[in-house]
């Protein structure tokens, strides 16, 4: 059988054990796209020098110092902080753009087969 009658036997098929199986395989898909997507816009954006934002640089601190951080603050924690907040901004960037993707084509597609 092909592919596609494999998925729909899945998808449409009488067992709820199967369908759940699905649905979080699909699930664990767009979380896995999402961080690579997010990785990806990350390593590109970081490979251009820039310095960081005032307002991330202070929001980190205040972060780090309500956290319990020690007083001194190291530079270079900030800027890993930095970039992982910039990676978690990413992420969720690519996952509203993979939301609207997968909304536009589950639509296309039911229009599509609609009679």
């Amino acid at each position: 059988m092909r592919l596609v009658a494999h998925i729909a036997l899945l998808r449409h098929g009488r067992s709820p054990m199967k369908r759940s199986i699905l649905r979080a395989a699909y699930v664990i898909a767009f979380i896995v796209a999402s961080l690579y997507g997010g990785w990806w816009i990350g390593e590109l954006t970081s490979s251009i020098s820039f310095e960081m934002p005032l307002w991330l640089a202070y929001t980190i601190e205040a972060g780090m110092h309500l956290a319990g951080a020690p007083d001194p603050l190291d530079p270079e924690i900030i800027e890993i902080f930095g970039l992982m907040l910039l990676w978690l901004a990413y992420s969720i960037l690519v996952a509203i753009a993979l939301g609207i993707c997968l909304f536009l084509l589950r639509r296309y597609l039911k229009k599509r087969r609609a009679p």
